[in-house]
């Protein structure tokens, strides 16, 4: 019979310094006091996405510590060190582990049996956390071995050091009241070591596509207008055809400014969109947002501010743009009050801007996507459809007659900082990969007068052959 188990420890989000964060529940207030410290540092050097992951993360280590300790009736040192090293197997196997450590918290928490990218991201979490316990244990010995300490400088101290500098006493009894942080001061807390009990594979270059040129992951191209047209409303038309045109993220689109899109009466080839940090216009936004809402705005930053719009989308955005600003026009003069703010995509209701309303145009989107492909998808489809199309089908002005850009020029039209990173997006389209070797063995079987050019001939013949198959079954 499982053992009964009191976790009493929590998070709840909270903001601090204008900044979003979390706060700790605990009987155990120096580690309360230290998470909450250390999570609000995190959050002035991570964006929300980021802090919001570790969080809870760290709480659950923290629970599993918790528990270790109720169920062996303190922590000491040695305990501590066991319970990291069985954290990952813990994590991975649960109550199926064979360590009985392991085994014996996961019949209490339940069952998390993470994947190996799961697994990697929750003790990069964790393992920051320790880092940070660590340095907080060897400031407090210094201070003691020093000297330093003494009653003038006590007062001075942070509450949550002065809770130890009399350490050795009161560490040896928070370890017996189940202290983390008093177990990592007493004996130091190593790093988790990931030693790969659940491998991470590395994600595939291939594209998969069907005859749409969609996967899981790309959007199919061929059912892009469509998906544009059947929005129900202007500003979905727009939104839709701007993220399928130049592929930035929707956190990136819900935050532009009208004066981010640069129109050019008469010269319409000189139009253009800009991808403006949300990070450097404080100033503006803060008419708008509370600061709590701008530090929880998802932006990832770009090399540049300049996309590149690519057809038929971009065309679609540029009709459903001058559509939507004229409609918006009259709801103003309808509402008979000028809207306030400088946001390009409103609230369909009152008009206001939306740059936190991730979920609300999620929905709308994905029911058009289920609706037209039987298959659930994101925004973030798009964004890959958009690199998978200049990586695989667009012509390349720098090769004449070739068809593709290369990663690096990928890149720079994603906005990506590194070309290691765009891999997950502009993925080889596998149907061409496949009818250029086939198209090689073929001929080196049929002719000893073999030759690439004879190869690339017939690649296009049976891509030909395959399109014209295709177009005529759809027709």
């Amino acid at each position: 019979m499982a053992a009964v188990v009191d976790v009493s420890v929590s998070i709840m989000e909270t903001f601090r310094a204008g900044r979003p964060t979390y706060r700790m529940l605990s009987a155990d207030v120096v580690t309360s006091e230290f998470f909450d410290t250390w999570i609000f540092e995190l959050s002035k050097r991570q964006a929300w996405n980021t802090v919001k992951a570790y969080g809870p993360a760290v709480l659950l280590f923290i629970q599993y510590i918790q528990v270790v300790a109720d169920l062996n009736g303190g922590l000491t040192p040695l305990l501590l060190t066991e319970a990291i090293e069985g954290y990952e197997n813990f994590l991975a196997y649960g109550s199926g582990s064979s360590v009985e450590l392991s085994r014996s918290v996961a019949r209490i928490l339940g069952d998390r049996k993470m994947g190996g990218s799961s697994i990697r991201k929750h003790l990069t979490a964790v393992n920051n956390f320790i880092d940070a316990s660590e340095t907080f244990r060897k400031a407090i010995l210094q201070l003691q071995e020093t000297g330093y300490v003494g009653k003038d400088l006590v007062s001075a101290l942070p509450a949550i050091t002065s809770q130890y500098v009399a350490a050795p006493t009161k560490i040896s009894i928070a370890i017996g009241n189940s202290s983390w942080l008093a177990g990592c001061i007493a004996g130091g807390a190593k790093r988790i070591r990931q030693v790969g009990l659940v491998a991470t594979s590395k994600p595939s270059t291939m594209a998969h596509t069907d005859s749409y040129g969609g996967d899981e992951k790309v959007f199919p191209i061929d059912l892009c207008v469509k998906l544009i047209e059947s929005a129900t409303c202007l500003r979905d038309k727009t939104l839709w055809s701007l993220l399928a045109a130049c592929g930035c993220r929707i956190s990136e689109a819900l935050t532009m400014f009208t004066s981010d899109v640069c129109i050019y009466p008469g010269k319409p080839f000189d139009n253009y969109v800009q991808i403006i940090d949300p990070n450097t216009r404080i100033k503006e936004l803060s008419r708008f947002m509370t600061d709590v809402a701008i530090s929880k705005l998802s932006h990832k930053g770009r090399l540049h501010p300049e996309t590149f719009l690519i057809e038929p989308f971009a065309s679609h955005f540029w009709v459903n743009l001058d559509l939507y600003i004229a409609e918006q026009r009259a709801l103003e003069m309808k509402r008979h009050r000028p809207v306030s703010h400088h946001f390009l995509f409103r609230n369909l209701i009152n008009g206001d801007g939306m740059p936190s309303s991730y979920q609300a145009v999620w929905e709308r989107f994905n029911a058009a996507a289920k609706a037209l492909t039987g298959e659930s998808y994101g925004f973030h489809a798009l964004r890959h459809m958009y690199a998978y199309y200049l990586h695989n089908h667009c012509p390349n002005p720098f090769k004449p007659g070739a068809f593709g850009f290369e990663l690096g020029v990928v890149q720079k039209l994603l906005g990506h900082s590194s070309a290691t990173a765009v891999q997950r997006y502009a993925r080889k389209d596998s149907h061409m990969l496949r009818a250029s070797m086939a198209a090689m063995n073929l001929m080196r079987m049929r002719d000893g007068t073999f030759n690439v050019a004879k190869v690339q001939i017939e690649h296009l013949r049976q891509q030909i052959a395959h399109l014209e198959k295709f177009v005529t079954s759809e027709a």
